[in-house]
């Protein structure tokens, strides 16, 4: 009896032990919790108001509690703390906006170059169904070789000029030029100053066709005949224009930059709004041209006649 009296009160003297262990275990978790969330309220509080706003307030604090009165001092270093924290805060916001604000402007600037790649593309496609008429020019050409310029190929000429409608051409850089071109007309025309035609079938076509807007950039048209022709708005930049015979051609608004041209004549030309920066024009007769409102900066015009010429 006593033996079994002495093993219970051993059973639960363990039991005892062991539900004090569990009890401590459990105060033990609380208060690393505890301890954990101060430590985790102080941190909020530390990276909210900063060491120095933290450091103030408990300074403030201590003197308000302790003496009842607190110092100017203190007050103003508090004072000081909160306007430096406001400033922080408010520098932090920024940041974070313009964070929030970097996907967007990535969005956009994405969408402005896909704008600018579909726009390319059109281009591209109105070029392509414009420069359909190669077949056209082909013909034309091959009747000239065989026939030379008769009079039912002139009006065919004339009209295919008008036809050959100007757009913006992909140039070197991937990028699609600034001004309209037509490379068509700009075909067209070399062909014809190179054939071989009398001056007389040339002034017939040219005074009815429209060859504006033609590229001829870095091109050598040195002894060309361009009496009477329409050139407007046409691309002369670094061209070789020597020795051609420009009388009363139209070049409005052309860009002739950098041209070459010398023992030449462009009697009565017009030059109206061009471009002749760094244009060498020596030896040529301009007499009665129209240099209205050119940029001739840079220009030469050494030897030439520039009698009754306006703008100049």
């Amino acid at each position: 009896m006593e033996e079994n009296f002495l093993k219970e009160l051993e059973q639960l003297r363990l039991e005892n032990q062991k539900l004090k262990e569990q009890f401590n275990a459990t105060e033990q978790r609380k208060q690393r919790k505890t301890e954990k969330t101060k430590k985790t309220l102080n941190w909020t509080w530390k990276l909210f108001t900063g060491a120095s706003l933290n450091k103030s307030f408990n300074q403030w604090f201590s003197e308000f509690h302790s003496q009842k009165n607190v110092s100017p001092d203190t007050s103003a270093s508090l004072l000081t703390a909160l306007v430096k924290r406001f400033v922080r805060v408010r520098m932090f916001s920024l940041v974070l906006l313009l964070f929030s604000l970097l996907p967007s402007l990535v969005s956009l600037y994405i969408l402005v170059k896909q704008n600018d790649l579909i726009q390319t593309q059109n281009a591209l496609v109105e070029g392509s169904r414009k420069s359909s008429y190669s077949f056209q020019l082909a013909g034309i050409f091959d009747a000239i070789d065989r026939k030379g310029v008769s009079g039912k190929i002139i009006p065919r000429i004339v009209s295919l000029s008008h036809s050959l409608t100007p757009y913006r051409i992909l140039e070197e850089d991937g990028k699609l030029s600034e001004r309209l071109y037509s490379p068509e007309r700009t075909q067209l025309l070399l062909f014809l100053t190179q054939a071989g035609i009398s001056e007389t079938t040339l002034d017939k076509i040219y005074a009815r066709s429209d060859f504006s807007h033609c590229n001829f950039k870095n091109t050598n048209l040195s002894g060309s005949y361009l009496v009477g022709i329409n050139l407007t708005n046409s691309n002369f930049e670094n061209a070789e224009l020597h020795r051609s015979n420009m009388n009363e051609a139209n070049l409005r608004g052309a860009n002739l930059k950098g041209v070459q041209f010398s023992n030449g004549k462009a009697v009565s030309a017009i030059f109206v709004n061009t471009n002749l920066s760094n244009a060498k024009i020596t030896k040529t007769n301009l007499s009665g041209s129209d240099f209205t409102d050119a940029k001739t900066n840079g220009s030469n015009f050494d030897l030439s006649n520039l009698k009754n010429t306006v703008g100049l």
